[in-house]
């Protein structure tokens, strides 16, 4: 057996393993156990700190002190432990007991008549954004990343759809998602993470990376507004769920310019939500690491485009 794929099992069990043990537990001891968990991960692997400290000192320069960004590193991580705590609480949420775990604002900026495209981030509880949103009465579905191990990629899945949401792949999402678009549906993206497709140059926090062209082109093609969604954690432990008004998507007529631009707007409002509760952002994960090929290949498109609209008026010339 291969070194990653025993990796990978090991790392299943475990999970099933530490699964089968939080749902039984009391949601409060639960959360006090993801964060020790968590806070003990943050000590005994260096990429967290290493990662962690990395992102904040270039988001942040010098305008936070040491202290204040690792206390910012220290609650993303109890953040990640919370989340992973409360995930089997789920399907919780349809009832009414669940439903008092949160408090919503902005649903009013959603037209139920329509199709929505919701970006978010690994910020707060997102993986409790579907399944909140389908309780207030939206027809919703998230676009995941499957899990290596088969066995926890069907515990996982079957745990999000328990809470009223349909879930795509994303390898495969494009037909499927367009499809549940244009019949009304709003879907969940996350949009914070460095990809490694379909990239477009763009900044966050003041600094040059890459980011996901996937829901501008997404919406673009649908036809459906994009609404940054974020549900984020208050000081008594409840929940908000904030929709706020669709970004105003670019129209230049240069289609390349007019995805890095909806692109950019996404990204700037994921930012902001962000840097107003920086303690609840993944801050662990190589938001800036640098893609050559994305590099590469977005210059080629350019140079193609610019060639197509070029050909014309050298026509004309000869």
């Amino acid at each position: 057996m291969a070194e990653g794929e025993l990796r990978h099992r090991v790392y299943g069990l475990l999970t099933r393993g530490a699964f089968s043990v939080v749902r039984r537990m009391p949601p409060g001891t639960a959360r006090q156990a993801g964060k020790a968990l968590a806070g003990l991960a943050g000590v005994l692997v260096p990429r967290v700190r290493k990662v962690g400290s990395a992102n904040l000192d270039l988001a942040y320069g010098d305008s936070l002190t040491r202290e204040e960004k690792q206390r910012i590193l220290r609650d993303a991580v109890a953040n990640l432990g919370i989340v992973a705590a409360e995930f089997c609480r789920i399907p919780h949420l349809q009832t009414p007991e669940g439903r008092r775990l949160f408090e919503v604002t902005g649903l009013e900026h959603i037209d139920r008549d329509r199709g929505a495209l919701f970006v978010s981030a690994h910020f707060g509880n997102w993986e409790w954004l579907g399944p909140a949103g389908a309780a207030v009465g939206l027809k919703v579905a998230l676009v995941v990343r499957p899990f290596d191990d088969p066995k926890l990629d069907r515990l996982i899945d079957g745990v999000r759809r328990s809470g009223n949401v349909e879930t795509f792949s994303k390898d495969n999402a494009m037909g499927p998602l367009l499809n549940w678009l244009k019949h009304g549906g709003a879907a969940g993206i996350l949009a914070d993470q460095s990809p490694r497709e379909n990239g477009v140059p763009t900044t966050f926090f003041g600094q040059p990376c890459w980011s996901t062209a996937g829901p501008a082109l997404i919406a673009r093609r649908a036809r459906v507004p994009i609404h940054p969604v974020f549900m984020f954690r208050n000081p008594d432990g409840r929940y908000t769920l904030s929709f706020e008004p669709a970004l105003e998507p670019a129209a230049t007529g240069d289609l390349l310019e007019d995805l890095q631009q909806t692109t950019q707007r996404i990204q700037d409002a994921l930012e902001k939500t962000i840097r107003a509760y920086p303690g609840q952002w993944l801050w662990m994960h190589r938001r800036w690491r640098r893609r050559e090929r994305l590099e590469r290949e977005w210059n080629e498109r350019r140079q193609r485009q610019e060639r197509k609209q070029s050909a014309p008026d050298q026509g004309l010339k000869t």
